[in-house]
């Protein structure tokens, strides 16, 4: 149904590491970036997604105020787990174990 998703971030650099980091786990990786250079603006971007098609976007700017779930697929429950162990170990909060 979607074709992709971005979210503003408080910390670009940190928040890029943490996801090359966790996406990692599932196979996805960084495919695209956006410099302000590009653009001509301000703001950074980083696509990630599997090839060269970018599907969840971080950027600069006001990040969201308030909760917000996103959800990634895995193919197997080896990779749930190294998901949740690599976003542990890079600094996320753990809500509870996976179900």
């Amino acid at each position: 149904m979607l074709d992709h998703l971005g979210l503003k971030v408080a910390d670009y650099e940190r928040s890029k590491a943490f996801y090359l980091r966790v996406l990692a786990t599932l196979g996805y990786g960084l495919v695209m970036e956006v410099t302000p250079e590009m653009t001509g603006g301000s703001d950074s971007h980083a696509g990630f997604g599997l090839e060269r098609r970018p599907q969840f976007w971080i950027g600069t700017g006001a990040p969201v105020s308030g909760p917000v779930h996103v959800c990634f697929a895995a193919n197997t429950r080896a990779q749930v787990d190294a998901f949740h162990l690599a976003a542990l170990g890079a600094g996320a909060t753990d809500n509870g174990k996976p179900g």
